[in-house]
């Protein structure tokens, strides 16, 4: 019987402490998590009008204190002469050496979910009015490069693939971006 009831006491203390090391409040609490908060803004072209515009995002996210890896919830908006794309996701980055100080590689790929305005799509150089407004949902990819300049603070310039498909009939192509960020740990 005490063999059993040390099993149990070996089991149950394990998976206590399980949960504890995998609850991300607890972790931020402790110091292990970060909340980061990065605002982005460069250049973007859709497709569809190979029209380059002011593109830009701001994210809220979790990060452990090492820094390999971030989970953030991301607004992102684009906006040329004829296309208005609001996108709303989560990202995911991880770096591609796992011993990441003063500056690294990462990969970055998420799910988006966008609100599109079209208000005019270029055909053979020709700018064709449409008035139209739909949402589409599509994965995006990306690369960067992170500079910290304190531990607090880093820096870091991204590109950005984001697969848009189409809004009604009309097919818009990809979305893609180059920004330069700012980014704060908390």
């Amino acid at each position: 019987m005490k063999k059993v009831l040390f099993a149990l006491a070996m089991l149950c203390s394990a998976a206590a402490s399980a949960v504890e090391w995998n609850n991300p409040i607890e972790g931020i609490c402790a110091g292990e998590y970060r909340v980061i908060g990065t605002l982005g803004a460069g250049i973007g072209e859709q497709q569809v009008n190979d029209d380059r515009d002011t593109f830009a995002y701001g994210s809220v996210g979790i990060t452990p204190t090492v820094g390999l890896w971030q989970v953030e919830l991301r607004y992102s908006n684009f906006s040329d002469e004829g296309i208005s794309v609001d996108q709303y996701g989560v990202n995911f980055k991880v770096d591609f050496t796992l011993d990441c100080d003063v500056q690294c590689l990462y990969w970055m790929a998420g799910w988006s979910y966008a609100e599109i305005d079209l208000d005019a799509i270029r055909d053979n150089g020709w700018l064709i009015p449409v008035d139209e407004h739909g949402y589409d949902n599509y994965w995006n990819a990306g690369v960067g490069y992170r500079y910290m300049w304190t531990r607090d603070f880093d820096t870091s310039i991204e590109y950005n693939y984001n697969d848009v498909g189409r809004v009604n009939h009309y097919g818009l192509g990809h979305l893609r971006s180059l920004t330069i960020n700012l980014s704060y740990r908390f």
